[in-house]
């Protein structure tokens, strides 16, 4: 897959994603009455669902694993790459529509690999991402005062 091909997918795939997650945080607000950060779960959960579903049904494809009604040559697209699937759907929709969705895939993955790096990877991207968030608001009063 060239880069510009995708660019466009990725591109795409993430205004889906963005729009997507605006519309289930507007539904759960709308018809629910979970506190706000539902919301968001919600997003987390299905996002990271939807990741770890593509990159896996992509991969079996691509080995030649076929997996039924769902495959994509059932589809009709077998004329696009699986890179440019993934750029569209895992990259690029997942991508926009939550990055934790990457976070949490990323962990799988070190799971499978290397279990020190994946329990370093949780502790230091939930610690220093909470200290970042900490750091920009305080930034963001002194600069503001």
């Amino acid at each position: 897959m060239t880069l510009i091909l995708a660019i466009p997918l990725v591109m795409l795939g993430g205004t889906i994603g963005a729009l997507a997650r605006y519309l289930v945080l507007t539904l759960v607000s709308a018809r629910t009455s979970l506190p706000g950060w539902c919301g968001i779960l919600v997003v987390n959960l299905l996002g990271s669902f939807l990741a770890g579903f593509f990159v896996n049904w992509l991969t079996l494809e691509q080995a030649g694993l076929r997996l039924g009604p769902l495959s994509p040559l059932n589809l009709e697209i077998e004329r696009i790459e699986y890179g440019e699937l993934l750029a569209l759907t895992a990259v690029g929709f997942c991508g926009a529509f939550t990055t934790f969705s990457s976070f949490a895939l990323d962990n799988v993955f070190l799971a499978i690999e290397d279990r020190r790096w994946f329990t370093a990877n949780i502790l230091v991207s939930v610690g220093a991402c909470f200290l970042a968030v900490l750091g920009g608001w305080t930034l963001g009063g002194v600069v503001a005062a």
